[in-house]
């Protein structure tokens, strides 16, 4: 659970990290879910309902770069979306009326293959007028300095929701001709494996 102190942090930085929140069991299904529903994509020569695949992938290579819509992928990414660990935290964030957006994702970041994700700000994908939303992020795998950490950028959320287009298209993610204003720099978020290696990202 977080304190008061963790919450003035969010209100300041805009993300929070919530070390060792899911029990080991839990953690193990989990990472054994996602396995069973990634080796659906072995035979695919396409996107499929749940699936997104690499620019690399072949049906008898597959490379699978997200799962789409997890909770219709697999009845436990629905369980881990109402696990109370996590809701407890995001009631004590936004409060207690809490709605889970159709959306979300699982994104695999394999090593040698995996896309990259861009610089981006969450708000500028989400088609809502309340800003009482976050997204949730559960890490099933070490994330340090030597395999692509996730880089947040403190107090943007503050700031104005910067353009995501390029030449006139939607590219989900911030341009490099974006002069982003901050007075702090990116921060990694290296977190590597304890006795429960899981984390909330808000």
């Amino acid at each position: 659970m977080i304190g008061a102190d963790d919450i003035a942090r969010y209100r300041e930085r805009g993300y929070l990290v919530v070390e060792n929140l899911l029990g080991g069991a839990t953690l193990a299904e989990l990472r054994r879910v996602t396995d069973e529903v990634t080796a659906g994509a072995r035979g695919l020569t396409g996107h499929s309902e749940f699936l997104d695949l690499e620019a690399s992938h072949t049906p008898d290579r597959p490379r699978v770069r997200r799962i789409k819509k997890p909770w219709g992928a697999h009845p436990f990414y629905r369980k881990m979306a109402a696990h109370r660990p996590i809701t407890d935290i995001l009631a004590k964030l936004i409060g207690e009326d809490i709605r889970m957006r159709p959306g979300g994702k699982v994104n695999i970041k394999a090593a040698g293959y995996g896309a990259p994700v861009e610089w981006h700000q969450d708000w500028a994908f989400y088609p809502h007028t309340n800003d009482d939303v976050l997204a949730v992020g559960i890490l099933i795998d070490d994330m340090t300095a030597d395999n692509g950490p996730l880089m947040m950028i403190p107090g943007t959320h503050r700031g104005p929701v910067y353009d995501h287009h390029a030449d006139g298209a939607f590219c989900g993610a911030i341009t490099r001709r974006t002069r982003i204003s901050t007075s702090r720099p990116p921060q990694r978020s290296p977190l590597r494996r304890g006795p429960s290696p899981s984390t909330m990202r808000a």
